[in-house]
């Protein structure tokens, strides 16, 4: 009887964790900019990232590459939210297709990879 109380409980818990938003299990990408298959009609000087819970810094990262390769980012940093990672991109982004790939872990969780592309082509292109 103790027992079945005991797993009544927990389920109760781990159903309101998720029902307010708590979710220590599984961080994801929730916005980023650009955005996702965003087509640019200009370069973006500046990359962000926002996830569902505020990532550990120490394990959280991006990158850049185009069809010339690699992307020179500046140091990636906490963003105006605590769910937030940005860099500045350093130089200038050549008309293209572009994929970000980034890792990013919750404090107390394992870390998540995933990817994305979007496009810079200037107007009048």
């Amino acid at each position: 009887m103790r027992k079945s109380r005991a797993v009544a409980a927990l389920g109760v818990v781990i159903s309101a964790a998720f029902f307010i938003g708590w979710t220590p299990f599984h961080i994801e990408l929730n916005a980023s900019y650009p955005e996702v298959d965003q087509v640019l009609g200009e370069a973006p000087t500046e990359m962000w990232l926002e996830f569902s819970v505020a990532p550990d810094m120490e394990r959280s990262s991006f990158s850049v590459r185009g069809a010339e390769g690699s992307v020179e980012l500046g140091e990636i940093s906490a963003g105006d939210s605590p769910k937030i990672i940005r860099a500045g991109v350093e130089g200038e982004l050549e008309p293209g297709d572009y994929t970000v790939s980034w890792v990013a872990a919750p404090m107390d969780d394992h870390a998540v990879r995933g990817r994305f592309t979007f496009t810079v082509q200037p107007l009048g292109r």
